[in-house]
């Protein structure tokens, strides 16, 4: 049986009616009851008195033993309703600090990522450059070399026009 359930299958029903009112229709009942008693009573006076302060006694006992039984019970759920909520809480915890965890790692695999992307792109402007360079020195030479004496075009060629 899981934690939930053995919680569910205790069913308690409280009847308020406006702050403490069901333990004064208690009392006037009691002391109604107590008024009929005295009423309909054929014992002595004395008889009945001491009758009715028993009953008192009694029924205030009995108003005591259901005042302690609620306040266990208010106290019980209170103490349960604490506990479920602290491990709510941890639970909450320990996910926030699992999250932070993982975005901790997240920027962490992110910055490796950009260093080693600005490598390669350092490494890939140096590259372009030397290329450029190179093209250039092949260029000039290729220039050079038609610049060569002996190649060049004689002033006497023919113009159309």
């Amino acid at each position: 049986m899981s934690r939930r359930d053995e919680f569910d299958d205790e069913r308690i029903v409280v009847v308020e009616q406006g702050g403490s009112s069901g333990i004064g229709m208690l009392l006037l009942g009691l002391a109604v009851g107590a008024g009929a008693a005295l009423l309909f009573a054929p014992a002595s006076g004395r008889e009945t008195r001491e009758k009715l302060q028993r009953e008192a006694r009694r029924a205030g006992r009995r108003v005591k033993d259901i005042a302690d039984e609620m306040t266990d019970e208010v106290t019980e759920r209170v103490s349960r309703t604490r506990s479920k909520f602290d491990e709510s809480v941890d639970r909450a915890r320990e996910a926030v600090r699992a999250r932070v965890h993982d975005v901790g790692d997240a920027v962490e695999a992110g910055r490796d990522a950009a260093a080693q992307a600005r490598i390669e792109l350092e490494r890939a402007v140096a590259e372009t450059k030397q290329a450029y360079a190179d093209s250039r020195r092949a260029y000039r030479d290729a220039r050079r070399a038609d610049d060569t004496p002996g190649d060049e075009q004689t002033d006497a060629a023919p113009h159309s026009g």
